[in-house]
């Protein structure tokens, strides 16, 4: 019997990255529809870098917020895993949201449940997240990275036409390379490995 295969979360991101680097260049060659390519992998890798920082710090946050950040194991369960969008993660906007500076607007309140009001909620979160990146979104890197959520969203998972204006989503695409930036763990052994894809990933943006 074949032993299975394991994919690391990290090397699962850093293959994301290189998806990224062909999906620009045929966008760059004239078919818009790569935009597609270029924004799903993109938004994959900010899902798994956000996991790979924040779990390791799960025990800073309250039992709400863990059973966010859980462990997962590498074992695959066909029922367990067909039900992923019912169980409980952080999705995109979740993520814009507690990775903001801590005076911006809350973008989802109904996400703060608990017995705290959502405004000192979400400023707590954020602090703590904030604390274990180092960093957070400011008002200009969010705007981007929500006009590329839409886009994402319009393109991949709502079934209706569009109009896009290219150059403003190709203006945008830079924040999105930030993000991921920023989540990276510079102490982290796969830290220069990942850099340099996002490098390449600007390059080929141009």
């Amino acid at each position: 019997m074949d032993s299975p295969v394991k994919v690391e979360l990290l090397q699962n991101a850093l293959d994301s990255l290189q998806r990224i680097q062909r999906g620009l260049k045929e966008m760059k060659s004239g078919n818009p529809l790569a935009l597609k390519d270029v924004l799903t992998w993109a938004w994959h890798c900010v899902e798994l870098m956000a996991n790979s920082r924040l779990q390791p710090g799960r025990k800073n946050f309250d039992a709400w917020m863990q059973d966010f950040l859980r462990d997962t194991d590498y074992d695959l369960s066909v029922d367990r895993d067909i039900h992923w969008s019912e169980t409980a993660h952080l999705n995109l906007l979740e993520l814009l949201d507690i990775f903001s500076d801590v005076k911006l607007p809350i973008l989802k309140p109904e996400f703060y449940q608990g017995w705290q009001d959502r405004t000192s909620r979400c400023h707590n979160l954020r602090t703590e997240v904030g604390n274990i990146i180092g960093k957070s979104l400011d008002a200009v890197l969010r705007d981007r990275l929500m006009l590329l959520l839409a886009v994402y969203n319009r393109l991949v998972h709502i079934p209706a036409p569009v109009h896009l204006e290219m150059k403003k989503v190709e203006d945008a695409l830079p924040a999105l390379f930030d993000f991921i930036e920023m989540l990276l763990d510079k102490g982290s052994t796969e830290s220069l490995t990942l850099q340099n894809a996002i490098k390449e990933c600007r390059l080929a943006l141009g």
